[in-house]
Formats: structure tokens, C-alpha cells, sequence
């Protein structure tokens, strides 16, 4: 007789919910570490970055319109230790600012890119893939469904959005983008 590929077995079912504790317990670990402030940051040359400072801001989420050098622009918005970075503007800055960000303790978690009016694709660390999923589902209101995310990370479900055509495009590459302090 065949044995079938997967089986679960009373002691099996224990030691998974036995390496299950420690990771769900370590999530409340990080945040009394890092916080639960959250920011976002748009770039308002930008209609997505507009609608994205928009809806962030009907759910309460700060923003900050990406503004002057880059580099001191990310310095003084880490300075105040956010655990949370969101953002929506242009590759060279993506570029720029998560770097900046590296060397000040946080990373790139995930990014997502608009080409036209929709979420065309995503590249996520482990764990991050759900944003990714989101992003490309939301459609033409990926900005909102990233400022929704933003606001409250944990209702990663409830961050859809009622699926509205934006006005115009914008024209090039836009990226969303999300910060978090590592640890």
C-alpha cells in the first residue's frame, strides 16, 4: 500500500502549533519594539501619489509630500523612528530613499509597480506577498488599497477597495512602496 504524500498525525498537529506560538507571539514582540506609527509619503507631481496622500487621509494616516533633497527629506522623516514607511512616487527616489533608509535600520519590504492605471507587478520579501496580491487585485485603486494597508497593517483583508477608474493615468513607471524597521 502507498503511503499518501501528506498526512497528519496528532503529534504532527502539536509540533506545528508548537513553532506557530513563538512566531504569532513574536509579531506583538515586534511591535512594542518598533511602535505603531505609520506614514506615508507621496510624490505630488504624481496622480497616483495625490490619491494615495487622499486616501491615507480619510483613514487617518499622516502623509508628507516627498519635497527637496531626498536624502535629508528620509533622515528627518526616520529620525522620529516610524514603524511603518508608505509611499508612492518614481523609481530615482524608490532608489534613493530606500537606500537612506538601509543605512538608518529599515528595509525594503515591498514595492509595487503601476504601469498605466494598474498594479503590473510586485516584488515582496517572504512575508509581504499578500500586499503584493492586494496591490494587483485593487487594480486601478492600488494607491488607495495601499494607503488603506498603510493605515492598519493587520486588516491586510479589509484594505480592498471598491474598484472606481481613476481619471488619468500617469505616464511612466510610479511606484507604491512600504519601509518597515527591520528586526
Amino acid at each position: 500500500m502507498r503511503k499518501p504524500p501528506f498526512s497528519l498525525s496528532r503529534r504532527g498537529v502539536l509540533a506545528g502549533a508548537a513553532l506557530a506560538v513563538p512566531t504569532v507571539s513574536g509579531l506583538a514582540a515586534w511591535r512594542w519594539r518598533h511602535g505603531d506609527s505609520r506614514l506615508a509619503v507621496y510624490d505630488q507631481s504624481l496622480g497616483a501619489g495625490r490619491r494615495f496622500a487622499e486616501a491615507g487621509k480619510a483613514q487617518g494616516l499622516p502623509s508628507k509630500p516627498i519635497e527637496g533633497d531626498r536624502v535629508r527629506f528620509m533622515r528627518e522623516l526616520l529620525a522620529i523612528k516610524p514603524a511603518l514607511v508608505a509611499g508612492v512616487s518614481r523609481p530615482a527616489d524608490v532608489l534613493l530613499m530606500a537606500e537612506v533608509a538601509l543605512e538608518e535600520g529599515y528595509m525594503l519590504a515591498a514595492e509595487l509597480e503601476s504601469r498605466g492605471r494598474l498594479c503590473s507587478g510586485a516584488i515582496c520579501r517572504p512575508g509581504w506577498n499578500g500586499l503584493g496580491r492586494l496591490g494587483k487585485a485593487a487594480g486601478p485603486n492600488w494607491t488607495e488599497a495601499l494607503a488603506a494597508y498603510a493605515a492598519d497593517p493587520r486588516a491586510l483583508a479589509s484594505a480592498a477597495v471598491p474598484a472606481t477608474a481613476p481619471a488619468r493615468a500617469d505616464k511612466g513607471l510610479v511606484l507604491g512602496w512600504v519601509l518597515v524597521a527591520k528586526g
